[in-house]
């Protein structure tokens, strides 16, 4: 019983841990040491995998659909181009370019969408950017939250 038990651990550690095939490259992790933050975000293409707003009161998914399929290709240390795939927002939209800034190459924010983002996490694999910003709401002043996740593409 004991030797069936070790077996089906086993075979269930093996099964979660085998199963991020796309986020490891030929089954490691993507390493970024020794390079810059900026460089990081220069990689490789990067997916929207997740933008959300919240505050006390509700949290919202700020992601169109049509832009659920877009992926991001930081071009230089100041465009990141958007790649449009097969869901159009509007009809004949093509690839947009648009700028992002780093006030230095390891620096701990980066301005990207019009906002100043700082930046939360950051591995080969992906890349998590937070904010704080207020919102009025009916007159109150809400203190809310956005966090973006870029996921490798």
């Amino acid at each position: 019983m004991k030797k069936a038990l070790f077996t089906l651990s086993a075979v269930a550690l093996f099964l979660i841990t085998g199963c991020d095939s796309g986020s490891k490259t030929n089954g490691k992790a993507i390493d970024i040491s020794g390079k810059t933050k900026q460089e990081v975000f220069m990689l490789h293409p990067w997916d929207l995998s997740s933008w959300l707003d919240s505050s006390s009161q509700d949290q919202i998914d700020n992601i169109e659909a049509c832009m659920k399929d877009d992926y991001y290709t930081f071009t230089s240390t100041s465009q990141v181009q958007v790649n449009r795939n097969s869901i159009k927002c509007t009809a004949g939209e093509t690839n947009d370019v648009f700028p992002w800034s780093m006030s230095d190459a390891n620096a701990t924010q980066v301005t990207l969408f019009t906002y100043n983002w700082d930046i939360a996490s950051m591995t080969g694999e992906q890349i998590v950017l937070r904010r704080k910003y207020y919102f009025n709401i009916g007159g109150t002043t809400v203190d809310m939250y956005s966090k973006v996740v870029l996921k490798k593409h």
